[in-house]
């Protein structure tokens, strides 16, 4: 990062880090599962999550760029993926030199992003990265304000913005 504390323009208050990284626990279809669902007929790991034998999810990297800064604003969020696609990525999953040898392959983002107009199944590109590494998902909607700036970056401010309000939303709901 390139400050590690701002006054922030939205709340007002002083962070004394700024963390341009958020992430989605969980695909939105299994975070909407009631208790018994959840326990019965998912099953999630910190990567992959499958339900009911049908739905298959991988968990990925969305990035932004920070104009005229080497940083990165980063949304960690889940994909829905054909089960042929999961069931390859899966083989590969700690293969040494995976992304020279599979994909790209197809998905559809598996979040709502609360500062976007709606984004759930959205059509994207995974690329898979070197093994311990997750995949990139690259946005295929190219008018919605999110691709946009996952294409064109974001200035600072906007990073700041959006740091001020995920965290907001966050200390709210604790």
């Amino acid at each position: 990062m390139e400050e590690t504390a701002c006054i922030c323009h939205t709340c007002g208050k002083r962070h004394d880090q700024i963390p341009f990284s958020f992430a989605a626990d969980f695909p939105d279809p299994y975070a909407n599962l009631n208790r018994d669902d959840r326990d019965n007929r998912a099953l999630i790991s910190s990567d992959q999550c499958i339900i009911y034998q049908e739905q298959f999810y991988l968990r990925g990297c969305l990035e932004l760029p920070i104009l005229n800064s080497s940083d990165i604003f980063l949304w960690g969020v889940w994909a829905g993926v054909h089960e042929k696609d999961f069931d390859q990525i899966q083989e590969f999953w700690e293969r040494e030199g995976r992304e020279s040898v599979i994909g790209p392959f197809k998905g559809r983002l598996a979040n709502s992003l609360s500062v976007y107009p709606e984004t759930l199944n959205m059509k994207l590109e995974i690329r898979i990265q070197p093994a311990g590494q997750r995949p990139l998902f690259v946005l295929e909607e190219g008018e919605h304000p999110l691709a946009i700036e996952q294409r064109l970056g974001i200035d600072m401010a906007k990073a700041r913005e959006y740091v001020c309000i995920l965290m907001r939303k966050a200390s709210s709901e604790i």
